[in-house]
């Protein structure tokens, strides 16, 4: 039998569709179109592993997602269906149609939310959360401030932010994507595919829909966000009366895991594309702020943040 990887061994074969923020490549066959091959050499649980038994349980479960062809996590791959090159991020460009294609996405979302998913799912647990906030206070703050100020800083932020947090999970019993955003989102035969599966949990239901309309990738007005999120509200039926608080607090916490995430991506693996977005980031934060129930948070955030950090261009 050949050592040489699968890469090398179809090297003539494969050409490389693209990376993303997670350590995963992605392969097109020159001779099977509707084929991927997806290869990662680290973390290979979470980025294959998980990303084929959340596949096969979508799938088992009439939502569209890629089948699963071919694996061998031993030799760091997998191989999926290609669903097209439909993506929802370039189809929302049309903003005629862009309405449409959020709310068939929001009614696909739903249809997520009612699975049966008691078992083989972790939950998004407080620890988890806390540690997607960590990324913000070490990989973000350090290019602002020094190490008695992070920590000056870090303490305030979660003696407010946590004790919100807290009252999130007592509601945390639906399937969350965790990455549900137009770039994972995919028009495949006039109906909405999810992508990038691997890291679903049982979650709060306000989560995805925060991820859909609080997207740092593009820029959409208050009026188009109000539409979504009372179109979900109607489609829903019934809501927990705190779940709009739940709704701000946790896109808050959303956006500053990214600003960590992209911060990394760009300090440690050299992944520049995602600095544009960082703006954007800021304005969704202040813009959830606003919400009455986090008037101490929003002092806390003013004092700490300027216009400085928040427009800084980065080179």
């Amino acid at each position: 039998m050949s050592k040489l990887n699968i890469l090398d061994q179809l090297k003539n074969k494969l050409f490389l569709i693209a990376g993303d923020a997670s350590p995963r490549k992605f392969y097109g066959y020159k001779n099977k179109k509707k084929q991927i091959l997806v290869y990662c050499e680290t973390d290979k649980k979470n980025n294959l592993e998980n990303y084929v038994k959340i596949n096969n349980f979508l799938i088992s479960n009439k939502i569209k997602a890629p089948k699963i062809i071919d694996k061998d996590i031993k030799k760091n791959y997998i191989v999926i269906e290609h669903l097209g090159n439909k993506l929802l991020k370039n189809l929302v460009k049309n903003k005629k149609k862009r309405l449409g294609y959020f709310k068939n996405s929001i009614d696909e979302l739903i249809k997520l939310q009612k699975l049966d998913i008691k078992k083989g799912f972790r939950f998004y647990s407080l620890k988890l959360l806390k540690n997607e906030l960590n990324l913000f206070y070490q990989w973000y703050l350090p290019e602002f401030f020094l190490l008695n100020k992070i920590v000056k800083i870090k303490k305030e932020i979660d003696e407010e932010l946590i004790k919100f947090l807290k009252k999130t999970l007592k509601l945390s019993n639906v399937f969350v994507h965790r990455d549900f955003h137009i770039e994972n989102l995919i028009l495949c035969k006039k109906k909405i595919g999810f992508i990038d599966n691997q890291d679903a949990v049982i979650g709060h239901p306000a989560y995805d829909l925060m991820s859909l309309i609080d997207d740092v990738r593009l820029f959409i007005s208050k009026e188009e966000q109000n539409k979504l999120y009372n179109y979900y509200l109607f489609k829903i039926g019934k809501v927990d009366k705190d779940f709009d608080t739940h709704f701000h607090i946790l896109s808050i916490q959303r956006s500053l895991k990214i600003l960590g995430i992209f911060l990394r991506l760009y300090k440690r693996d050299g992944k520049k594309k995602y600095l544009k977005y960082l703006p954007r980031t800021w304005v969704l934060i202040d813009q959830r702020l606003q919400h009455k129930q986090f008037k101490k948070l929003k002092i806390i955030f003013n004092k700490y943040f300027n216009n400085k950090i928040k427009k800084k261009k980065w080179k």
